[in-house]
């Protein structure tokens, strides 16, 4: 017998109310509505007769709570809003409103939020994914968002692209929840995932037409600019195509519909250093244009020139969100001096340098501001070689936190 049946027209009798929905072993599992005689209605997600998951309730006296479920309980992010117009937004435990989760600064500027991730969880079967994740982008900001490997980028944005269903949380484009409205979400977005997967025997021309004819797309003028710029020839087959033009390809299909919102994963992988200024240079005049992009990256310089503000996330948390141009001030370079004596570096030490690791005759130097002091100290030894160590920008936010520890 089939498990899966939907109550009839008069309803099941459920709960001191009537229920409307999917049926498995005669109790309410799956999309279902109640109606409770007081004037209560839920509508939304069950799990064994119980309400879990996605879910809306009208209560007797007007309010409304829309949100996440657990077993019968409010619990995850969600909107509660009372008949006076008065409204509680954010997360919730046990029924219990715990705190908003709408990040303010956005807010604060005046700025509308178009990108939301808000106490979003998604927890793979070994334990690991993102958890409580609570960002926004607001219109016409570029956001960068960094991690170590497996520190959960791309789990992040396979949420936000509808790839995956939160197991709690949620985030939104544009006010669209990115699992239920995916499809509309990506009619205006441009993706570029951080491995391409190409249609191989397609040539570029093929690919970038099929691309086009999907989302409806009319018009080449954009398409062959964006070819001209990057250098691209597409004329040949995907798989004989190095991993750089493979990556031009990628972000030409990502822009070439001219999209409102970017969502791009280490976009310049694999381009070498003049294609990556294209890159960035294409980044600034989309965000002259009030574009809004979140653009996970690995270079200080290219989030420094683009992003107005980057999170760092570890091990699937949110470490930080900060101002990317506060952290150039705050930046330590590290230099490798290469001296001609072991008393040398006593002098380096006696200046109250910060002193890092030390190779035969080559000493690793932090400077943070101390410039005059750090030109003395050499003035005073025999220096054979002086060469910058850039850091990453992992490496940057995880010191400016007193946090330099945790990179691997």
């Amino acid at each position: 017998m089939d498990d899966n049946r939907a109550a009839d027209k008069q309803g099941k009798f459920w709960a001191g109310g009537r229920y409307f929905g999917e049926l498995k072993d005669q109790v309410p599992h799956g999309r279902g509505k109640l109606d409770l005689p007081d004037g209560t209605s839920y509508m939304g997600e069950w799990f064994k007769g119980r309400p879990h998951g996605e879910g809306t309730v009208i209560y007797a006296d007007g309010s409304i709570y829309r949100g996440q479920f657990r077993l019968g309980r409010i619990d995850g992010y969600g909107k509660y809003k009372v008949t006076e117009g008065k409204a509680y937004e954010g997360l919730w435990k046990k029924g219990k409103f715990i705190r908003p989760s709408v990040e303010p600064s956005i807010k604060k500027q005046g700025r509308e939020e178009i990108i939301s991730i808000q106490a979003l969880t998604f927890i793979y079967s070994s334990g690991k994914g993102i958890f409580d994740l609570n960002f926004s982008v607001g219109n016409g900001e570029v956001f960068g968002y960094l991690g170590p490997n497996g520190a959960g980028k791309t789990t992040t944005i396979r949420n936000l692209l509808g790839f995956t269903k939160p197991t709690r949380g949620r985030c939104s484009i544009k006010g669209l929840d990115c699992w239920q409205d995916s499809a509309l979400i990506q009619k205006d977005l441009g993706y570029l995932p951080g491995e391409i997967s190409f249609f191989d025997e397609m040539n570029g021309v093929e690919f970038l037409k099929l691309i086009g004819d999907l989302r409806g797309r009319r018009g080449n003028a954009r398409r062959h600019s964006l070819i001209e710029r990057f250098e691209l020839d597409p004329s040949g087959k995907i798989r004989r195509m190095s991993k750089g033009m493979k990556q031009k390809l990628g972000i030409v299909a990502a822009f070439m519909h001219d999209p409102a919102v970017y969502v791009l994963d280490e976009p310049t992988s694999g381009l070498d250093p003049l294609m990556q200024k294209v890159f960035v240079d294409l980044i600034l005049e989309e965000k002259k244009r009030g574009k809004t992009i979140l653009m996970s990256s690995h270079n200080f310089e290219e989030t420094y020139r683009t992003c107005d503000r980057a999170g760092i996330v570890r091990e699937g948390r949110l470490v930080a969100v900060e101002d990317v141009h506060s952290l150039k001030s705050s930046q330590r370079k590290a230099y490798l001096v290469t001296l001609g004596t072991k008393e040398d570096l006593e002098i380096l030490r006696s200046y109250g340098l910060e002193i890092g690791t030390v190779s035969q005759n080559t000493v690793e130097v932090f400077v943070s501001g101390n410039y005059g002091q750090f030109t003395a100290a050499l003035a005073q030894c025999k220096v054979l070689g002086l060469d910058v160590a850039t850091q990453s920008l992992e490496q940057v936010f995880l010191k400016y936190y007193g946090q330099e520890e945790l990179v691997r």
